[in-house]
C-alpha cells in the first residue's frame, strides 16, 4: 500500500538525517531530544515495514544515491553551522517535508474512500510533536 511505502520512506529519511546531524550537536538537551526522536522514528519505521514485503520496504527506503545525497547535504550543512538553532531548523524542515508527503497520501486515500491506517495518522501527530519539541531550540 502506498501509504506504508511513504511512511517507510519518510521515517528512514528522518532517522538517517538525525544520525548525520547528531555528531555536530553540542547542546546536551538537543542531543537528548534528537536521540529520543530517532528512537521514535525507528519504532515507526519497523511498524510500517511489517506492512510491506521486504522488497517493497527496501525500495521505499531509497537507493544508495539518494542516501548519499542526504548524508552529504545534512552533514555538510551541520559542519558549516552547528549552531543549536540551525540544527533544530534543519530537523524541523525535514519533519515538515514528511508531513506534506504523508498528508498528500492520506488525502488521496480519503478521496478514494479508502480507510487510512491509524498508524499513518499517528505518524503525522508524532512529526508535529517532534516539531514542537524542537521549537525551543530555535
Amino acid at each position: 500500500m502506498k501509504i506504508f511505502r511513504e511512511m517507510v520512506r519518510s521515517t528512514t529519511m528522518g532517522r538517517d538525517a538525525i544520525a548525520h546531524v547528531l555528531p555536530y550537536a553540542e547542546d546536551e538537551s538537543l542531543v537528548k531530544t534528537m536521540k529520543e526522536q530517532q528512537q521514535t522514528l525507528e519504532e515507526a519505521l519497523k511498524a510500517a515495514e511489517r506492512e510491506l514485503s521486504p522488497k517493497e520496504a527496501d525500495e521505499a527506503k531509497g537507493g544508495k544515491l539518494s542516501k548519499t545525497m542526504l548524508k552529504a547535504s545534512s552533514s555538510f550543512s551541520a559542519m558549516l553551522n552547528n549552531d543549536t538553532s540551525h540544527l533544530a531548523r534543519m530537523l524541523i524542515e525535514g519533519y515538515e517535508t514528511g508531513i506534506v508527503s504523508l498528508q498528500k497520501c492520506i488525502n488521496e486515500m480519503q478521496k478514494s474512500n479508502d480507510e487510512v491506517p491509524l498508524s499513518a495518522k499517528d505518524l503525522l501527530k508524532t512529526y508535529d510533536k517532534h516539531i514542537r519539541a524542537l521549537r525551543k531550540f530555535l
